[in-house]
């Protein structure tokens, strides 16, 4: 009956999670026209925003807009803030790249540099340092080739590039950094000249927040009636924010497409997997396809689509809904500094706090009031983390004191689920209350990812749309979050159980367990899958009594690296415009590119260790783990003894949080995440253990408790 109430809250709380979020999943892709004409005009404007965006101030763009397919734009490149330089090269690559360096000026402000100069050559022109901008992206690990898109177009085509307006020469430019048709103003460009070409790259003048008069929105309204004029019957038109400006803050930029295969809908492609998103760098690919060229190796991102067609959206309606998907990633990318600062103070006066409640006060003067209060707080702080995707049911973004709003939703959150944890008869089991929270906190990013991952978009411990490392699955941080908590869920279970039932749980556990985070179409986690599976082979070893060896250690590891060699495998063999990343990583592999994504893994791990606040956390984390895990005396042995599958639980997360350290380009953020986790559950159970002795004047005494998991005869969690 226990069992049966468990599943029955979990249920209600995975139903109430379901229905306040979007059923259908993210990032469906399904052109219903053949996208492909003669001619693509793009037409480039830095720091243009939705916000800038109205039928009265920008008549023209709303026409276009209202014709087309709409999106938002994230022009993250090869640096953290995507100046009009970067933005302009980036266009013409179709990868992370970058232009000239920002300037420091006297009083320390950071500003965009200039646009590289346009000296003109006959009817063309050249950019001036172009060899320059060349030899600075390849000291990248990115393999951008600066002016792809321009060289294919001129090769396959047998025809030219045209450009004007600034920037126009530098999206538009080929390998050697020239275009062969360039007017220095877009008035200057005829239909003729624009016919000439099979593509066309338009620039206006950048847009910032001290010049956003009715007048510069006038002129830049002038450029893309102009585009929409000159471009011959048929043709494509894309209109973009193409990076941001002065120094401005980085934020979601606006994109239109209107054309074949773009008459309707919201825009999407292949890198995102998430309408309405899209990336800078998907806009050679989407030239390059609209033109019927193969999309070249050096190309690794992938065009836009339509996620539905014909689809006519109420534009004001649409419009609103892409300004508040802005204000929502701006919002949270303020809050996750101090957030992330917070976890790490919080977690520190946890495991203090917790070091002298389990260690230096003698068990007779510990009050009970005591161990309850470090009971709840352990695990509201294991709920906090999950409480942060939970808290994006509400709008948090759009109130005038957002922190306020997000702190009491998370707040909410945990102390529901810590509620939870306590309402049912497990929580008279010292593994109860603190397996309860891992199994809801399983639940809630089950559903989640299922549902296409709504609650992790722009949330504290989740990705951000601005940044563009992932749109859709299981983020690191999730994934470490997620596998903590499958792990010790687990643990909770077979408690009590025998060898071969503990042995059939662990494993149909770990199987649920890398399908959700290692699926395609669900997590498509690379790195987790290879972490997941040693994880819980030494989970299932250690609970059925089964001896670690360095052989058996190495062959679940091996296991790992086949398991995500699989799932990656049959990525690959769908079609190019439908593989995830584990796909096109197998690509990398045969195309002999993998190195490149390995180097840039092994670089963003050493940065992050040198510049994150969870850095600090790594100390502490494995000075309390040594105290918990070492030999232990008293109490911590006792503890061990009454719930040994804790102990393989904790054992089965410090394999997660190495392995998966090692092998995700988040480095030191998963196994501190995992332990933000895993850690104070086990101060719950620790503290549960600590309360029943004081009750009923138990014996300390203990054998080691690496000698005690996999024994029979002990009471479940969850009694039948």
């Amino acid at each position: 009956m226990s069992r049966l109430r468990l599943m029955a809250a979990a249920a209600g709380l995975l139903a109430v999670v379901g229905l306040a979020t979007d059923a259908s999943p993210a990032g469906a892709v399904t052109p219903t026209q053949d996208p492909s004409t003669e001619h693509v005009v793009v037409v480039g404007v830095p720091g243009l925003r939705w916000e800038d965006v109205s039928a009265a101030a920008t008549p023209a763009l709303w026409d276009v807009a209202e014709r087309g397919s709409v999106g938002s734009l994230s022009v993250r490149s090869a640096r953290a803030r995507t100046c009009p330089g970067d933005g302009w090269v980036q266009l013409g690559t179709g990868n992370r790249a970058r232009g000239p360096a920002p300037v420091r000026l006297v009083d320390g402000t950071v500003v965009c540099a200039l646009l590289p100069p346009e000296q003109p050559e006959g009817d063309g022109a050249a950019v001036v340092g172009w060899a320059d901008l060349v030899e600075a992206n390849n000291d990248l690990l990115f393999d951008a080739v600066l002016g792809l898109m321009g060289d294919e177009v001129a090769v396959n085509t047998d025809g030219c590039v045209s450009a004007a307006g600034p920037g126009g020469a530098i999206g538009g430019a080929d390998l050697s950094g020239r275009v062969p048709l360039w007017s220095p103003e877009v008035a200057g460009l005829g239909a003729d000249d624009v016919a000439e070409c099979p593509l066309t790259v338009l620039g206006s003048n950048a847009l910032s927040d001290g010049v956003r008069t009715p007048d510069r929105m006038a002129m830049v309204d002038e450029v893309i009636a102009t585009a929409d004029r000159l471009r011959p019957p048929g043709s494509l038109l894309l209109v973009l924010g193409v990076s941001e400006v002065a120094t401005e803050r980085p934020q979601l930029h606006l994109a239109v497409a209107q054309g074949p295969g773009f008459t309707g809908g919201e825009l999407t492609s292949a890198t995102t997997r998430r309408a309405p998103f899209v990336q800078l760098s998907d806009v050679a690919p989407t030239v390059l396809e609209a033109l019927g060229i193969d999309l070249p190796s050096e190309m690794p991102y992938q065009p836009w689509r339509s996620d539905d067609g014909d689809r006519q959206v109420d534009l004001a309606d649409e419009v609103v809904r892409l300004q508040d998907f802005n204000l929502h990633a701006v919002r949270m990318g303020d809050l996750v500094p101090p957030f992330f600062l917070v976890i790490v103070l919080t977690q520190i006066v946890l495991y203090g706090g917790a070091y002298l409640v389990l260690r230096r006060v003698p068990d007779a003067r510990v009050r009970g009031s005591v161990l309850i209060a470090t009971q709840v707080v352990a695990l509201l702080a294991a709920a906090g983390i999950v409480s942060t995707y939970v808290a994006n049911l509400v709008p948090w973004w759009r109130a005038e004191q957002p922190l306020l709003v997000l702190l009491a939703a998370v707040a909410v959150s945990a102390g529901l689920i810590v509620g939870l944890a306590y309402a049912g008869p497990w929580r008279r089991h010292p593994f109860g209350p603190a397996g309860a929270v891992a199994v809801i906190s399983v639940v809630i990013m089950t559903i989640d990812v299922v549902q296409g991952s709504q609650l992790q978009l722009s949330s504290l411990a989740g990705y951000s749309p601005i940044v563009a490392g992932r749109f859709v699955g299981f983020g690191n941080i999730a994934y470490a979050v997620f596998g903590t908590s499958a792990l010790l869920a687990t643990a909770a279970v077979v408690s009590g159980l025998g060898r071969r039932p503990t042995l059939v749980v662990v494993s149909a556990a770990g199987l649920l367990a890398v399908v959700l985070d290692g699926a395609p179409e669900l997590g498509s986690d690379f790195g987790g899958v290879i972490a997941l599976v040693p994880a819980f082979a030494v989970l299932g070893m250690l609970a059925a009594g089964i001896r670690l060896s360095w052989r058996r250690l190495a062959l679940v590891l091996a296991a790992g690296v086949v398991a995500v060699a699989i799932v990656s495998t049959l990525d690959y063999l769908r079609s190019e415009a439908d593989r995830t990343h584990l796909g096109r990583f197998v690509a990398d592999v045969l195309d002999g590119d993998a190195w490149v994504v390995v180097q840039r893994k092994l670089e963003a791990n050493l940065n992050l260790l040198q510049s994150s606040v969870l850095t600090w956390l790594v100390p502490v984390v494995i000075a309390f783990l040594w105290f918990l895990l070492r030999r232990p005396r008293g109490q911590l042995r006792r503890a061990f003894l009454v719930v040994p599958t804790l102990y393989a639980g904790l054992i089965a997360v410090l394999v997660l949080g190495v392995v998966g350290g090692l092998v995700n380009d988040s480095g030191v953020a998963v196994p501190a995440m995992a332990a933000c986790v895993a850690i104070p559950l086990a101060v719950a159970v620790v503290v549960h253990v600590l309360r029943d002795d004081l009750r009923g004047g138990e014996s300390a005494e203990a054998p080691d408790p690496a000698d005690t998991v996999g024994a029979r005869g002990r009471t479940g969690v969850f009694p039948a």
